[in-house]
């Protein structure tokens, strides 16, 4: 009998089909696990920044570090000692490759261009640079709560109706306030107030300080947000607004944010 060499048409169509169809199995399953895997990174980071944040107002009488206003440091600038890196605040740029990379959560994947005041979206990070304070431009991926900073920083008006929504302390706020989370803006005033988006976006919807600056699809439908007792959590888009963003907020549960 003669011997077979190779493969026939059908036997080669049918060990592709499978292949095609293991690809077509396999392929969505690693996708959800490379997803997992950032989103996870993501929580490292956010924690890191969290301790920092804690460390930060142990030497500073419980005072959270605010918004510094033009030509004035950051929380970023800030709390870059606290992570390990006494340069950047004079030159973030000069610094990027470095420690400060957790204020970019792994899921961003694209850079900010360096115009001094550029909006972040669920994939690409912000760009601040208000005032020229040092040498170069920050960028970054998260968001801090702004109520929880003391008097003295930018929009903490003694005057102002919402004086009283701030924590003046950290020791003030309890243990589940948001501290942290993915947004696309340096900062935001979140209340209950704010409607919800237009659409679950993956951009600037708008320049309200607001919750607004949270409310991005970077991990699906939802964002990591950190809390004043360290934990981190994954909050779904419409769960924003059932978080105790400041003093007397009321949370609200009729949120829908559409597709």
């Amino acid at each position: 009998m003669k011997r077979r060499e190779g493969f026939t048409l059908i036997e080669l169509l049918v060990v592709i089909a499978i292949i095609a169809l293991l690809l077509g199995i396999l392929l969505p399953a690693l996708g959800r696990v490379r997803q997992q895997a950032k989103r996870m990174a993501c929580s490292s980071q956010l924690r890191q920044q969290t301790l920092g944040m804690v460390c930060y107002t142990e030497n500073y009488d419980g005072k959270v570090m605010g918004v510094g206003g033009p030509g004035n440091p950051y929380w970023f600038h800030l709390i870059a000692p606290y992570l390990g890196d006494k340069v950047y605040e004079n030159d973030p740029q000069a610094a990027f490759e470095g420690v400060m990379q957790v204020v970019i959560c792994p899921s961003v994947t694209e850079r900010a261009d360096g115009e001094s005041l550029q909006r972040g979206t669920a994939t690409r990070s912000w760009a601040f640079w208000w005032g020229g304070h040092g040498k170069s431009y920050a960028e970054g991926s998260y968001t801090i709560n702004s109520w929880l900073q003391p008097s003295g920083y930018y929009q903490v008006n003694v005057s102002d109706s919402s004086y009283s929504n701030y924590f003046q302390n950290f020791s003030d706020a309890r243990p589940n306030v948001p501290l942290f989370g993915d947004g696309m803006w340096v900062d935001a005033w979140p209340r209950s107030t704010d409607p919800a988006p237009s659409n679950s976006f993956d951009g600037d919807n708008g320049d309200q300080a607001s919750m607004h600056r949270f409310c991005i699809a970077r991990h699906k439908r939802a964002i990591n947000l950190s809390y004043v007792d360290t934990h981190i959590a994954v909050v779904e888009l419409e769960e924003l607004w059932e978080q105790y963003w400041h003093r007397g907020y009321e949370p609200r549960y009729d949120i829908e944010v559409p597709d």
